[in-house]
């Protein structure tokens, strides 16, 4: 596969956790975007608070289609939560949108095939990160998301592995979407 491997979801799926193995198995680079914003412009949280969501949202495109242009091979990359989806900016989104599917083929990771039990695994990952988040509010922002990035998703992975094993998930499921697409052919 010549295109770059996006892993798309909401925060605590376990993009950043499975994304390493991922590459491994491919032999990429692995680029994770909420770490390159903090290298780079600072704390998330705190570049929220000061600047607004919606400064964050075209920053954190930026530094994607900056990052992204300097790839000489393709790459697994972790998507930020909200790079796909935000409930502001809707250009940048919809050009973000239009490059992953142009330039890559997307993977949602999910730790759960049950959407309760996934949600329930989820926000309990996202209430122990640390941002004083209210278990309330993060339940609906899953609900509500999850089936917009169904789909966005050219691949959902469901595994309840480590993730060393939910990779190994997403690359047999990686080649036998491609096995299939060249019997269709």
């Amino acid at each position: 596969m010549d295109h770059h491997i996006f892993l798309i979801g909401p925060g605590g799926v376990g993009k950043t956790s499975c994304g390493p193995h991922l590459a491994k198995f491919l032999g990429r680079d692995f680029i994770d975007l909420d770490q390159l914003f903090v290298s780079g412009p600072g704390d998330i949280g705190g570049y929220i608070a000061d600047h607004g969501y919606v400064q964050y949202v075209r920053e954190n495109s930026k530094i994607f289609f900056e990052r992204i242009a300097q790839c000489r091979a393709p790459s697994v990359c972790a998507l930020s939560s909200g790079f796909l989806i935000a409930e502001v900016e809707a250009e940048t989104v919809e050009l973000n949108r239009a490059a992953v599917r142009g330039i890559g083929y997307s993977i949602l990771p999910l730790p759960h095939a049950n959407v309760q039990e996934c949600t329930r695994i989820v926000v309990s990952r996202q209430l122990q990160r640390g941002f004083n988040l209210s278990q309330d509010t993060e339940q609906k922002k899953f609900l509500k998301r999850l089936p917009i990035y169904r789909t966005l998703a050219d691949q959902v992975t469901v595994s309840q592995g480590v993730p060393a094993e939910t990779a190994c998930s997403i690359y047999k499921e990686m080649v036998n979407a491609r096995a299939l697409q060249a019997d269709i052919r």
